[in-house]
């Protein structure tokens, strides 16, 4: 995936310039309700994500002596959810939102997204840097008594957005479909698990930088106060303090692209008179 920032541009554009028929958020109503403050909803999913490559930097002058920065580097997502084979922490997302007064138009949002990185290995790539004093500037391969690098205990993605929403479609029965568009950013707290020349960490969650993104989702209303939902999600995330073994550090940023699909389930918050 090598268009990352004008996925991420369209989302957002989506998101302001967006502006379907607005008409009443409660089902079977022809008018707008007044005694309703507003929509409470909260969803759980599954999800695949894209990266683009990225330029890691390693760097350890305690435990062990090297600091060195790769280019161009491949990663991958793990997909973990295999039909009739069992499923194995999945890559899963969580929302909890909630649309303001009795239009439902505008929002706001908390999201998770248990997103995984894991580093190709067998890659091709260019390397720059010391290992032992020793300098390189040359193309190398990414073999596991070399390296071993992944966020599988999750690059975790965590986002407070505003959210649009816009009617794209109203039944006779009052069913919806609707488009959220949303906007926000987050810190990233991933945990984890490297191997560099032999020495293994993976040992806790730490803040490690932010993420910034836009996405946008389709609605169908199913039954009363369920709904599914197919989104598309950009990101920027911008991992500057990563752990390694022995106070060595990693750092690196990528561009990503999910595709998600959610079960969401609202409930609506009334005024008490």
């Amino acid at each position: 995936m090598t268009k990352g920032p004008a996925i991420l541009i369209l989302l957002m554009f989506c998101c302001l310039n967006s502006d379907g028929q607005q008409t009443n958020y409660n089902p079977g109503k022809k008018t707008d309700d007044k005694k309703v403050k507003g929509w409470l909803y909260g969803s759980f999913g599954w999800h695949r994500i894209y990266f683009t490559r990225s330029t890691i930097h390693f760097r350890n002058t305690k435990a062990q002596n090297y600091d060195f920065t790769l280019y161009k580097v491949r990663g991958r997502d793990d997909n973990d959810l295999n039909i009739g084979k069992g499923i194995d922490a999945p890559q899963w997302s969580l929302r909890l939102g909630y649309l303001f007064n009795h239009r439902g138009r505008y929002g706001i949002e908390l999201s998770y997204d248990h997103a995984k990185y894991v580093m190709r290995e067998m890659q091709q790539v260019h390397m720059k840097g010391t290992i032992n004093s020793v300098y390189y500037d040359k193309d190398t391969s990414i073999y596991p008594d070399f390296l071993e690098y992944e966020h599988t205990d999750g690059a975790n993605y965590y986002m407070l957005s505003l959210v649009k929403r816009n009617n794209l479609y109203t039944g006779k029965k009052g069913r919806r479909i609707d488009l959220l568009c949303k906007a926000g950013a987050g810190p990233v707290i991933p945990r984890t698990d490297s191997k560099i020349m032999g020495y293994h960490y993976n040992d806790r969650y730490h803040i490690s930088g932010y993420v910034a993104g836009a996405e946008g989702n389709f609605r169908w209303e199913l039954l009363k106060n369920f709904f599914a939902e197919l989104s598309i999600k950009g990101a920027y995330a911008n991992y500057s303090d990563v752990l390694l073994y022995g106070g060595g550090r990693a750092k690196q940023h990528w561009w990503s692209l999910q595709s998600l699909f959610t079960i969401v389930y609202q409930v609506t918050v009334r005024k008490n008179k």
